[in-house]
């Protein structure tokens, strides 16, 4: 059975925040942190993906993919991003930028993806490559939906990371109309997913085999995870929106 377990307290979740950004040997340093505006101009930025040469990617939610160099001064309008579904709460979300993209310069991309039916959507995970010159998407290939596609605008979840074994982990919304249906195995609303770069079911996934489950489920019962982190020592941690407050860190284990 997957187990989630809860911090609440804001002493300890104050810890591991700093664990997870390996600050606690410098704790004595954090009030000397300080903030630099990078760029400007932005509409509803969401994301930033770290690439080499101290360029990064931003998403913004109406579904633009920026490519900016270290000054903040933008590179590009990164062409070949899938169509977005950009309602309520959706649009393009996450990027991530795989652990070899030096050798194949593939990123991931977490967005709203509309529906078959009218006024529907998902979270979808597409991996592309990023072209040398910065200016295209190349070979776009959306490699999870989320099922099923509802009607709403809310709670899309939508954040990636990559584990040390090459698998991604995905969050996905309860899309709140929903919202019963994170304690149901059928669905992937309210859910952690966890993949193969290829989009396939690695072997050791938690649920696979059970005919009451997707296999793709990693765990459940959640809300709306929106922060997604592997911790130092290889560990899944994940931020969870609570409904009036009360946001809480998890470490899902299988």
């Amino acid at each position: 059975m997957v187990q989630v377990r809860s911090v609440k307290h804001m002493g300890a979740m104050g810890a591991i925040l700093l664990a997870l950004c390996g600050a606690l040997p410098a704790l004595a340093q954090v009030a000397a942190v300080q903030t630099h505006v990078v760029a400007t101009g932005l509409e509803s930025p969401w994301a930033v993906g770290f690439l080499p040469e101290g360029r990064f990617l931003i998403t913004e939610r109406p579904g633009r993919l920026l490519v900016l160099n270290s000054q903040g001064a933008r590179v590009s309008t990164v062409a070949g991003v899938p169509d977005v579904a950009f309602v309520g709460q959706g649009g393009l979300l996450d990027v991530a930028v795989d652990s070899q993209f030096a050798s194949n310069r593939t990123i991931y991309l977490c967005f709203g993806e509309p529906g078959s039916q009218p006024r529907t959507n998902r979270t979808a995970l597409a991996r592309a490559q990023l072209s040398a010159n910065y200016a295209q998407l190349e070979k776009v290939q959306v490699i999870f939906r989320q099922q099923p596609a509802v009607e709403s605008g809310h709670h899309f979840g939508c954040r990636i990371a990559e584990a040390p074994d090459g698998t991604l982990f995905l969050s996905l919304g309860d899309r709140f109309s929903r919202r019963d249906d994170a304690q149901k195995l059928d669905s992937h609303l309210g859910k952690v997913v966890r993949i193969a770069k290829d989009g396939s079911v690695p072997k050791d996934n938690p649920l696979l085999g059970r005919k009451d489950a997707l296999p793709e489920i990693y765990s459940w019962g959640h809300r709306n995870s929106q922060g997604l982190a592997m911790g130092p020592g290889g560990q899944l941690w994940m931020h969870e929106h609570g409904p009036q407050g009360g946001d809480e860190i998890n470490q899902p284990q299988p």
